[in-house]
């Protein structure tokens, strides 16, 4: 076998040097490959955090910060760094990175509240996520806020017609106006989900769809009336539908130990179960 170094860097784009950012396209054997390498600066040294393709088109969260910050003085929302949950409140825009910075989400809440049953308000919003490292696409999808327990819940929008997701390829542009205009189609969108969430307060729960909850999300988040012991499971109070929904929810949204990441996964699987669309 040879020795030496194989894989190496051709001549590396500093474009995104600015944001502690780099991508270095590889050869192998002194020849091209169809990839290239992402490089943050992390803890003040560069280190390789992805290795991508070629056609990856990078876009530092900075750049989508930036954007957001446009996007919260058209819509008249106070910019926040996320530090907590209860605070986040209509009219305000959360940020937060993990990984890192390799993932940056903005979740946007409006003030605007919709009854959902007795004193139970809904406000309506979106959560713009993006990664640096191939992860996670660049999109906006919709998101709620429940008002009594202080709980958001993020609704997956890319199946929509409304273009609201986007890979990491040529076409990715941040356009100020396209994304306000997507923001705009996915609040009207909303409604949908309002009155998804007052019919799940007419619904009950029942042992099919306790055993589905069980099947699909870790036992943590699951209500304690929900008792399930190895393969039994067991209902120990009647629920409506509604009620297990804000249960879950506040217990993903809430958890100190989950990323943004995987409470998007957790939202989306209790989706499912519960079969809430928009």
């Amino acid at each position: 076998m040879e020795k030496g170094v194989w894989l190496e860097f051709e001549k590396i784009d500093d474009t995104f040097a600015k944001y502690g950012l780099w991508q270095a396209p590889l050869k192998f054997r002194d020849q091209k490959v169809p990839f290239k390498a992402i490089l943050k600066e992390i803890k003040g040294k560069p280190r390789v955090v992805s290795i991508v393709s070629r056609g990856y088109r990078l876009v530092p969260n900075e750049m989508v910060h930036e954007a957001v910050v446009q996007l919260s003085e058209m819509f008249n929302l106070r910019l926040m760094k996320r530090e907590g949950h209860v605070w986040l409140k209509g009219g305000r825009v959360a940020y937060e990175f993990e990984k890192d910075g390799l993932r940056g989400y903005w979740t946007m809440v409006f003030p605007k509240k919709y009854k959902i049953e007795g004193r139970d308000k809904i406000m309506l919003g979106v959560q713009i996520r993006n990664s640096i490292d191939g992860s996670m696409g660049f999109g906006i999808d919709l998101f709620t806020f429940r008002q009594w327990c202080s709980n958001g819940a993020i609704a997956k929008t890319s199946d929509l017609e409304i273009k609201s997701y986007w890979k990491h390829t040529k076409g990715l542009e941040m356009d100020i106006n396209k994304l306000k205009e997507t923001i705009i189609e996915l609040l009207d969108r909303g409604q949908t989900i309002l009155d998804n969430y007052r019919a799940l307060t007419a619904l009950k729960l029942n042992q099919e769809i306790a055993e589905r909850l069980v099947e699909k999300l870790p036992k943590k988040y699951l209500p304690e009336y929900i008792k399930a012991k190895e393969e039994k499971i067991e209902l120990l109070k009647p629920a409506t539908l509604w009620e297990v929904y804000n249960s879950i929810t506040q217990a993903i949204w809430h958890s100190k130990t989950a990323s943004m990441f995987t409470k998007r996964n957790l939202n989306r699987e209790l989706h499912k179960v519960l079969e809430i669309s928009i």
